[in-house]
């Protein structure tokens, strides 16, 4: 069993709630997908019509959001006191504006959409955008008069397009997006963190390439962005900066002149390497790159994502954070480890199987995979480090912590990963005194240093794993059910291969396709395996798949496996045993008196009832003997707790058989 969790993640008790209030269920659909796209689990966001029954659950909120003005006094009478409401501010999406560019300078058009305030919402939008030549009429269900113009608009509502001419063009400018306005008012809400919405709000102030002749924008685009930057970053210590496909400032936020010690006016303009020593590679590559530059003496963590695509021209954010000396030497060592390896191995592709837990860690890994992926990944075996040496390689220690202590202390395994992923191996094995260390860890997302009283802020992953039943720990007091309850943010059990079905052959397939050989199983063997223990996991597996490589045979038979693996013959009766009321009969015998006792019997019940009887046979010979019947019709093998019954063609040889042996 693995749990995931995250101390940067809230649990979904403790996480932000925000409501979307709408009057049309499909608009409130649209809105709470937009959010959900945007914030991910760092919210729960649901959405609700303003007539729904449901309405006085708006107390359980701490945000909500109307779509118009007209629903605030029925929200108000419901929210809690502290709560805020808000109505969300609307723009033209993107994708869809474009098209307002065909039509015709000066022509009159028709507008659509659900009711009048909404209309009057959507007409000021185009105007908005620069369509003042236009003449636009309002259209919603029940107006009483319009007029039938060529040109219709309307925001995604094309159902309740009236019927006109057939001359008449109507243009879905899709529906209505939120404004970058109203995502800021939530991010400061919930004090959500801002660095990792930078990049989505620039992209969402990206706005439509003006085409020769098109109409122009109200709002500049430069003008937007830098209004973008500065609300995010004004309270922040950082620096953002945004250069053009020439490598060319075009913004900064006002802390960044801070960080560099000079005007805004020096900055904007000038080529992004005359302001910072980074080299061309960094600037126009394809990928995202950290680094740390000197301006000034002054040592800042630079990052530069390029090409993310802004507005008219290819853009590039580079972030600047001046950290302390501390926290210098932890993003230090974060690095060392990124370039040493310590990075996760294994992606998505590589879980392999069908079965119910496979498709379950599939998505789980997915979502994991957003983020994190290319941060360090450190790893301990909890059970494998002698309990006195384990807190300090978890927590680090300071100078003269302890006799034999490093000079200048040593960071812990927590540090090393903080902004990466630390995975604790065997967490059953872990003493209790510092799971109760872990679970602070975990609760308060610091740490201290063993012998220092200095506190220690982290932002780290924790993955555990385990294959000891801990709920049978915390009965017997040796693992702590607060800590248990804790970890299982995202609790993951994979069950043995053997009860994997289907799952068996998928991965022998894809470990000899990894081999680049060609292995292929005859059915009695896909049937074996399926059969078959396998005791020792994956491992064993992998193993058999190494060994039927060196056969140098390109379908496998029975005769092809290891002895090991073989099905154990049943043993040669003894002359006692060979009678008329042969093993066979023995085990009719045994599985019609108990079910007459209505006491189920398994292989293991069988193998020891044999047992007494003089007939020694393992539970996996046991288990063969039992398909063996089946197959021939004379027991019905039911699965858990049924055991196994005796099918009507087993009653009668057993009857046959207990008729002879009275005759003897």
């Amino acid at each position: 069993m693995s749990f995931e969790t995250r101390p940067s993640v809230k649990l979904e008790s403790d996480m932000g709630k925000l409501l979307v209030v709408t009057m049309v269920p499909r608009v409130g659909d649209y809105y709470r997908s937009e959010l959900r796209d945007f914030f991910g689990e760092h919210l729960s966001i649901d959405s609700m019509v303003s007539s729904d029954e449901r309405l006085t659950r708006i107390r359980e909120y701490d945000m909500v959001l109307i779509s118009t003005h007209a629903l605030i006094e029925n929200v108000r009478k419901h929210v809690r006191e502290n709560a805020r409401i808000l109505k969300i501010v609307k723009n033209l999406n993107p994708m869809g504006v474009g098209c307002l560019d065909e039509i015709p300078f000066g022509s009159e058009a028709l507008v659509v959409n659900v009711g009048p305030k909404t209309v009057s919402e959507s007409i000021f939008l185009i105007y908005s955008y620069g369509r003042t030549d236009l003449e636009l009429h309002p259209y919603y269900p029940g107006i009483q008069k319009y007029q039938e113009l060529n040109y219709i608009i309307t925001p995604g509502e094309t159902d309740i397009v009236p019927e006109c001419g057939s001359n008449t063009k109507v243009f879905d400018i899709l529906n209505t997006t939120i404004d970058t306005r109203t995502f800021l008012e939530i991010i400061s809400f919930f004090d959500l963190d801002k660095r990792t919405y930078l990049k989505k709000l620039l992209n969402r102030s990206r706005l439509p390439k003006a085409e020769p002749g098109g109409m122009s924008l109200v709002i500049g685009e430069r003008f937007m962005l830098e209004n973008v930057i500065n609300a995010l970053f004004e309270n922040l210590n950082e620096g953002v900066l945004i250069y053009d496909e020439k490598g060319v400032v075009t913004s900064c936020s006002e802390s960044t002149s801070d960080l560099l010690n000079s005007l805004s006016e020096n900055i904007v303009g000038r080529r992004l390497s005359e302001i910072i020593p980074v080299k061309d590679s960094a600037v126009f590559g394809s990928a995202l790159v950290e680094m740390i530059v000197k301006i000034n003496r002054t040592a800042l963590i630079c990052s530069i994502t390029p090409r993310v695509n802004l507005g008219a021209s290819d853009y590039g954010i580079v972030l600047l954070n001046r950290y302390s000396d501390e926290e210098m030497k932890i993003y230090r060592l974060g690095k060392e480890l990124i370039d040493q390896g310590h990075i996760a191995k294994y992606r998505r592709e590589n879980i392999i199987g069908s079965s119910a837990p496979m498709v379950r860690l599939k998505a789980i890994a997915t979502r994991m995979a957003k983020s994190g992926s290319r941060a360090q990944f450190v790893a301990v075996n909890c059970s494998a480090i002698p309990e006195n040496l384990l807190e300090s390689e978890l927590f680090g220690y300071d100078e003269g912590a302890f006799t034999g202590a490093r000079k200048g202390g040593k960071p812990g395994l927590f540090e090393a990963a903080n902004g990466g992923t630390l995975f604790l191996d065997e967490i059953g094995g872990m003493p209790l005194h510092l799971q109760n260390r872990l679970l602070r860890v975990l609760q308060e997302k610091e740490i201290m240093r063993v012998g220092s009283s200095r506190i220690i802020n982290i932002d780290v992953r924790i993955i555990a794993a385990t294959n000891i039943d801990l709920k049978r720990r915390m009965e017997s007091g040796t693992f702590r059910k607060d800590l248990f309850y804790r970890l299982s943010v995202l609790p993951i059990a994979i069950p043995p291969l053997r009860e994997r079905g289907n799952d068996v052959i998928e991965i022998f397939r894809a470990l000899a396709a990894r081999s680049n050989i060609t292995l292929t199983l005859s059915r009695d063997v896909q049937e074996y395996f399926l059969r078959y223990q396998w005791e020792g996991n994956i491992r064993e597996l992998h193993n058999s798949v190494e060994y039927f490589m060196n056969l140098d045979k390109s379908v496998i038979e029975m005769d092809d496996l290891p002895e090991y693996m073989r099905p154990q013959a049943t043993p040669e009766p003894s002359p006692a045993e060979r009678r008329e009321f042969g093993l066979d009969d023995t085990i009719l015998s045994i599985i019609h008196r108990r079910s007459a006792r209505r006491i189920p019997t398994g292989r293991k019940t069988l193998s020891a009832e044999l047992e007494k009887r003089g007939m020694f046979i393992g539970e996996q010979a046991a288990r063969n003997e039992l398909i063996r019947m089946s197959r021939a019709g004379l027991v019905e093998i039911r699965r858990g707790r049924g055991g196994t019954r005796l099918t009507l063609l087993g009653k009668q040889r057993l009857g046959r058989s207990e008729a002879v042996m009275s005759n003897l």
